[in-house]
């Protein structure tokens, strides 16, 4: 049954009823709306509208995706870092006990079984991305070393290391530990 039958069947309202009334007036609203949309917009502009959006998910997901791929990245890569700092202080206590050695044919025999131990000590950082950072014949960078003294020496221009006390290493141009140097300066004028 229609709503035209039931206005006709309803003999108390003439043919009408209250709620057929409010319902086809709230039934024209809607199609004043959806008229008032579809002349603003074409079918045409609704499809590039449409597109638009579609272009700006995917390059949203893109972003999303990339930005997670480097942070898992960033992650792998200096999540090691803490573990990283342990071991140097291993690798220093070999080196020191490298140097500690005299000559003697027991103590040859020592040296070497350590200095094999420093070498595969020092590829395992290497195959891992850890470099040391290289201080000889460089100036004072204060991003990569840590000045413990300053000596005044005429011989070498101001801001040179002169010593390395401790070995320093990045990972990925990263610093993971600055070297620990000695610097020159300039005499101080009389």
């Amino acid at each position: 049954m229609t709503k035209k039958d039931k206005k006709e069947d309803n003999p108390n309202n003439g043919g009408v009823s209250e709620q057929d009334s409010v319902n086809d007036i709230n039934s024209e609203e809607d199609l004043e709306e959806t008229s008032d949309d579809q002349i603003e917009k074409s079918p045409e502009d609704h499809i590039k509208d449409l597109e638009d959006q579609l272009l700006r998910a995917k390059a949203e997901v893109q972003n999303v995706r990339r930005i997670a791929a480097q942070e898992v990245t960033r992650a792998r890569l200096y999540g090691i870092e803490s573990l990283a700092k342990e071991f140097l202080a291993v690798g220093d206590n070999i080196e020191r006990a490298i140097a500690s050695c005299e000559e003697g044919e027991e103590i040859t025999n020592i040296r070497e079984g350590l200095e094999l131990t420093m070498k595969a000590y020092e590829n395992s950082l290497k195959s891992s991305g850890i470099e040391p950072i290289e201080c000889n014949g460089q100036s004072f960078d204060p991003e990569k070393h840590e000045a413990l003294s300053m000596i005044e020496d005429d011989s070498l221009e101001p801001n040179s290391i002169i010593e390395v006390i401790q070995k320093g290493y990045s990972i990925l141009d990263r610093t993971l530990r600055p070297s620990k140097v000695i610097v020159s300066k300039q005499p101080e004028k009389k």
